[in-house]
């Protein structure tokens, strides 16, 4: 039952049938106001009766719909930690093969979700450090691809996702968005060696640490979310 239901006719109609009952009790109306109890409260198991029925009807009916649109946000998870493993320089080696070649696809699911928590959640920052020039970009390129197929997901299914799961995504797109700041403020400094840093006020390697750091932030909040949606 929504809440919105029940907070507008439930719950009042409840609340009426108490105060006949109390009022039964306490003054002689031979039989009226039990009678008026009796019905308000038909009147409820009524309402409730209807409403989960229309719940179960249509949640029959979209069945296979959500079922599918639930696939679409497992492959938006895995292309996700994919990316992201692939953007910071990491082969398909650092999954079982076991599980991935397994046949079954939840286990291969569950593969991604553990290799994004165990593996590239601590090795993030690390990893950003290893980057060159091309590597940056390519990263970025994955992020951006993967904030625009979040819109999609977002504009295709607005009435049959979840409100966990659109916060989620939003979320992941703020992620994404945030993970971008230091390589396009900074393009000249993201991938570049130490000792070819261009000058500036503050030291450079100072703004490329620091860059890094607040990237490595963003995609680990990026894999959390992921998970997350999982199991939202």
């Amino acid at each position: 039952m929504s809440k919105s239901l029940w907070l507008k006719l439930v719950l009042p109609l409840f609340l009426l049938s108490a105060f006949l009952l109390v009022l039964h009790y306490r003054w002689d109306s031979d039989g009226l106001l039990i009678n008026l109890t009796t019905e308000v409260i038909g009147i409820v198991v009524t309402v409730t009766y209807v409403d989960r029925i229309i719940h179960w009807h249509e949640s029959e009916r979209w069945r296979g719909t959500d079922m599918r649109i639930s696939c679409r946000l497992k492959v938006y998870i895995n292309a996700v930690i994919s990316g992201v493993r692939t953007g910071l320089g990491f082969g398909p080696d650092i999954m079982d093969q076991a599980e991935i070649m397994s046949g079954d696809p939840v286990r291969g699911h569950l593969e991604v979700l553990r290799v994004a928590q165990h593996v590239l959640e601590p090795a993030s920052r690390g990893r950003l450090n290893g980057l060159d020039e091309e590597g940056w970009r390519r990263l970025a390129g994955h992020l951006q691809s993967m904030w625009t197929e979040a819109e999609r997901l977002l504009d295709r299914f607005p009435h049959r996702l979840k409100p966990r799961q659109v916060e989620l995504l939003l979320d992941i797109q703020s992620a994404i968005s945030s993970a971008l700041v230091f390589w396009i403020t900074f393009p000249d400094l993201a991938g570049v060696p130490v000792d070819k840093l261009p000058e500036s006020k503050t030291p450079p390697e100072v703004l490329q640490s620091l860059g890094y750091d607040s990237t490595a932030k963003e995609i680990k909040r990026i894999l959390v979310l992921a998970r997350e949606i999982a199991n939202a």
